[in-house]
């Protein structure tokens, strides 16, 4: 099995931070002159690759923003114009990841806006660097096979992670180009929010509200510190914390940091009991814990195959598991009772009982019916690294090995099957070659200083819920947090209630009172 094939599927899988569908993407046909003053300038609008409903301009902005003459580089924009006549502002929309492009999932977003926010506001998203339609960097140079390793997508122990360390990161870093781009040095969320404000003049618009959805929220966060005078209103939706995201002076890893092993286990635990609780509308009730106990022990042994679907080793198996804790009716189909099926189907197969699964796209996510073996397409690759970028730039992280080590196994210990998972996403930063914006150090001490919405599912397998006051602790009084009592990473996408508390907000400019408490629209195990 071969290292490169985690490239691949963690590119599936972190579609599962968006919490919207998007289409697919496509190159943008139009091309637009530097711009020397920003704000005598204007975008102009043409019709969207991506989206026939979508309009699309380019902006071109400086490179660094810190010497304003440097050189220009090119960022994708999509507006959806409002219904009304007259727009009184615009709502800008990230969907975080990083790496996920806004101006795709612009259309989703607007769709759970109400009618009378779509009447007064334009809808804009702006193509982060390297994501989208937005410049590119020179990665996914493929000049070599990948090395094998013995794990498909992630490592699940000591061994495996050591040989992420020695051959799959470096493998993945020599398809960079990195002595040809400056745009390397410039990926961080202060620049995306640079490049917000510099999309905001060329709109002509005064003050923006803006949404932003995991890292997303982290951009929104740099936003408001940088330009209070501009923000009109800030919406966080299943917000990384910005401290916990840059560093804060702790001596561990991102994702340890951000606990989200722990809080992936713990949204497994809620789906056992929510699945026992639903009794005879779950049709796993009386077999899912032992099902998955014993795919669990099988796979320590050796992989296993579901015919018609594929071939599984651990790596796989718990991508698939976190992938569906994610996204949960992201496609408006019960990921839950697709990943149920899943382990069960694996429990009969790893028993010796004969399976043959006529439908495989209903048992498993596209991550599991990847042949192991198989090199990604080069664009997949630039993809990831485009990811790693923006992660490695932003967070500080550990500098020597054992640290990375201990780190994964204290998580697995406490979280088994998501520790080595988790933590071992973004190792490559400890040998990525640019130097970190020191800029973020002080941004990774302060609260945000402006009210704003908060919007959290309670089983949520990233980031947690966010109650009432762990959102009063990262920011200022008088913000406000809905709960939803929703499941996967995106309360607005799952809850018709959080959508038109943030609609009612944008609306208004008023908080409403807190918390407030809502329903999920669909909960899981219900037909």
């Amino acid at each position: 099995m071969m290292r490169a094939i985690r490239v691949v599927a963690a590119l599936i899988l972190a579609v599962a931070f968006l919490p919207f569908s998007v289409p697919a993407s496509a190159s943008p046909q139009w091309v637009a002159e530097p711009v020397s003053a920003l704000a005598a300038a204007s975008l102009g609008w043409g019709p969207c690759p991506s989206d026939p409903g979508v309009e699309c301009a380019v902006a071109a902005v400086p490179l660094d923003y810190s010497k304003p003459s440097s050189e220009r580089i090119a960022l994708e924009v999509g507006r959806i114009p409002a219904t009304g006549s007259a727009a009184r502002g615009a709502i800008f929309y990230n969907p975080g990841g990083p790496g996920l492009s806004p101006v795709q999932g612009l259309a989703s977003f607007a769709a759970r806006l109400s009618p009378h926010v779509r009447r007064d506001y334009d809808i804009v998203g702006v193509d982060p660097r390297g994501v989208g339609g937005s410049d590119a960097l020179p990665c996914g140079t493929v000049a070599s096979t990948a090395p094998s390793t013995s794990y498909s997508v992630f490592p699940t122990n000591a061994d495996q992670l050591a040989e992420q360390f020695g051959r799959g990161d470096p493998w993945l870093l020599g398809t960079c180009d990195f002595s040809s781009s400056p745009l390397f040095e410039h990926m961080g969320s202060v620049d995306a929010a640079e490049d917000i404000e510099a999309v905001r003049k060329l709109l002509h618009v005064d003050k923006i509200d803006y949404f932003g959805v995991s890292y997303g929220a982290v951009i929104g966060d740099v936003y408001s510190q940088l330009f209070p005078a501009h923000l009109r209103t800030l919406t966080q939706d299943s917000a990384v914390d910005a401290r916990d995201w840059y560093g804060r002076n702790r001596g561990d890893s991102l994702w340890a940091r951000l606990d989200a092993s722990a809080y992936s286990e713990d949204v497994l635990t809620d789906l056992f009991q929510a699945c026992e609780s639903a009794g005879g509308t779950c049709p796993w009730a009386s077999t899912t814990r032992s099902d998955y106990a014993h795919v669990v022990a099988a796979l320590r042994t050796g992989d296993v195959s579901i015919a018609g679907v594929g071939t599984f080793d651990t790596s796989a198996f718990q991508a698939e598991v976190v992938a569906a804790l994610y996204r949960f009716n992201l496609n408006g189909t019960d990921d839950y009772e697709t990943l149920f099926s899943f382990i069960h189907l694996l429990a009969l197969a790893s028993s010796g009982s004969t399976t043959q699964q006529s439908e495989p796209n209903a048992v498993a996510s596209p991550a599991a019916r990847i042949e192991l073996g198989d090199l990604p397409r080069d664009p997949t690759i630039a993809k990831m690294l485009t990811v790693d970028a923006v992660t490695c730039a932003d967070s500080r992280e550990p500098a020597r090995p054992e640290q990375w080590f201990r780190a994964a196994a204290t998580a697995e210990a406490n979280s088994p099957g998501f520790g080595y998972y988790w933590v071992s996403q973004d190792i490559i930063c400890s040998s990525w070659p640019v130097a970190r914006n020191t800029v973020a150090d002080d941004l990774g001490h302060k609260k945000i200083d402006v009210p704003f919405l908060s919007l959290s599912n309670i089983h949520d397998p990233v980031v947690g819920e966010w109650d009432a006051d762990r959102v009063h602790d990262l920011g200022a009084s008088g913000s406000t947090v809905v709960v939803t009592d929703g499941w996967g990473h995106g309360a607005l996408r799952s809850s018709s209630c959080a959508a038109s508390a943030f609609s009612k907000y944008v609306a208004s400019d008023i908080l409403p009172p807190a918390p407030v408490r809502c329903g999920t629209d669909r909960p899981p195990f219900t037909g």
